[in-house]
């Protein structure tokens, strides 16, 4: 079919996602103080009637009563039988493998995975829709008045809330690469990479290649979606040879400093080079700037540590995380050039 250099079946996505920290949810630590799960009008009634009723909301936790158990159970279902399919087979052309309470296994083709991962993480905690499909609003995900979608009852379906994280390995590999070698990457990948990002909600990406060699990225879920921002120009702009040089060129020439923010001139010098022009910066230069600069903020942010150096935090890990981008951005052309011969 005018297929050359490969074909949309060499290279195929699985996805392992789960819940961070579940037991602090199951025993209440994750609980807000009285005053956060009452109106706001409501809460400041009660504290004109006295200092106790003041001290109660302010001053002491939820306590984990049988309707927030009930509650909890109902996020954990409405996510893993309502959302993850819809999200995995109606929104996406994926297919689930499982999904219970809060662990997710799915397939997905290549093309597909960025928009997923930021689609499956809006719906764990109930942040905004990035499709726009759903409204957010007070801890729920409500479906489009004006239309049914399949699958899905109508009615506002429960999250975990404000807050709750989750850490996912994926992999991605080439159509030779034997399934039992996939499967061991993948747990190795979403237990003792992505778990062990600081604070977890960490996203570990392998690549698989028919050689047998693995590339792989690591980066802290907060920076996903500035990520995607820039990423989805990169097709069409052909960035994958600038995104590989940064890849080599970043780690050798800079370091993470408080003050001189290196990543940023030094992307903005390579960046210029190539191409001066203002949709240049405008589409690319300024946003994959600022998300090199949250990147260095966020390594910052980490506590020094004499032991190890946290996974995710160095300039090499930076280099991986931009080589599995120019992959991506490499594919995603590829396959958009198949789609228009």
């Amino acid at each position: 079919m005018g297929l050359t250099g490969g074909s949309p079946s060499d290279w195929w996505v699985i996805v392992l996602a789960d819940g961070d920290s579940m037991g602090k949810y199951v025993n209440g630590s994750r609980l807000h103080f009285y005053e956060n799960y009452l109106p706001e009008d409501v809460a400041d009634q009660l504290k004109k009637k006295g200092p106790e009723w003041e001290e109660l909301l302010k001053h002491v936790k939820k306590r984990m009563g049988p309707a927030t158990h009930v509650g909890l159970n109902r996020a954990l279902l409405d996510f893993s039988n309502r959302l993850v399919p819809y999200l995995t087979e109606k929104r996406f052309c994926g297919r689930v493998v499982y999904s219970g309470g809060d662990d997710v296994m799915a397939l997905l083709p290549l093309e597909d995975l960025p928009e997923y991962l930021l689609s499956l993480r809006a719906a764990w905690c109930g942040k905004p829709d990035p499709k726009g499909e759903f409204r957010s609003e007070g801890g729920f995900w409500h479906p489009p008045l004006d239309k049914s979608l399949s699958g899905l009852p109508n009615r506002p379906l429960f999250t975990m809330g404000e807050g709750a994280t989750m850490s996912i390995g994926v992999v991605i590999a080439n159509k030779g690469i034997p399934l039992p070698t996939v499967l061991e990457n993948l747990w190795e990948a979403e237990k003792n990479r992505a778990k062990k990002i600081p604070c977890k909600d960490g996203l570990c990406f392998r690549v698989i290649y028919q050689s047998g060699n693995t590339l792989e990225a690591l980066m802290k879920g907060e920076l996903l979606e500035k990520w995607w921002g820039w990423l989805q120009q990169g097709p069409t702009l052909d960035l994958g040879p600038v995104l590989h040089r940064l890849a080599e060129e970043l780690p050798q020439r800079c370091v993470v400093s408080e003050h001189n923010r290196l990543f940023q001139l030094a992307a903005t010098t390579i960046l210029a080079r190539r191409d001066r022009s203002e949709e240049l910066k405008k589409e690319i230069l300024d946003p994959l700037v600022s998300w090199l600069n949250d990147w260095e903020k966020w390594v910052l942010k980490q506590p020094p540590s004499q032991e190890s150096t946290p996974l995710g935090t160095t300039p090499a890990d930076l280099g991986n995380l931009l080589r599995f981008s120019a992959f991506w951005v490499d594919k995603k052309r590829q396959r958009d050039q198949w789609i228009q011969s």
